[in-house]
């Protein structure tokens, strides 16, 4: 999938300005995480591990100079893998909680703790129909449909 929908897709579903998703995944792009365009006019295509990491970028960023580290610092905890596997349909979302030192989520129905997450203090929050709807889009999904499947997962 481009990066233009990916980000288009993340900005929507997360109620955040495409403006700031599109600066965090500019950092991506110049710290050598996600790929550049070849070309002006070949825009540049993410994988789904690329879409994970730049999905964590845009939980755990608090500020946009930072994004790039702070997404390296998550994903090392193993939160990628995990975010990955819900962007595929390989395991069933839940929320993931993301704080400063790490996250803690509900995947396949388990709660799992990536880092060491902040008992207070500021969070941001993906919940699991909000990441249901993300992965359908992210698969092709149209957004109207994708907004069905998020339905279904509050189920």
């Amino acid at each position: 999938m481009r990066l233009s929908d990916v980000i288009e897709i993340l900005a929507r579903r997360l109620r955040m300005k495409r403006g700031r998703v599109a600066a965090i995944a500019n950092r991506l792009q110049h710290a050598g995480r996600l790929p550049l365009a070849d070309a002006k006019r070949t825009p540049p295509s993410l994988t789904v591990d690329d879409m994970a990491l730049l999905l964590i970028a845009v939980l755990a960023e608090r500020g946009v100079e930072s994004a790039a580290a702070r997404a390296v610092e998550y994903a090392e905890t193993g939160l990628d893998a995990a975010v990955a596997a819900i962007l595929r349909g390989q395991v069933q979302p839940g929320d993931v909680i993301v704080r400063d030192g790490g996250a803690t989520a509900t995947i396949n129905r388990q709660h799992a703790v990536y880092g060491n997450p902040a008992e207070d203090g500021t969070a941001r929050f993906a919940t699991g129909p909000t990441l249901a709807a993300i992965a359908a889009e992210f698969q092709g999904v149209a957004p109207h449909q994708a907004d069905a499947v998020a339905a279904l997962t509050r189920i």
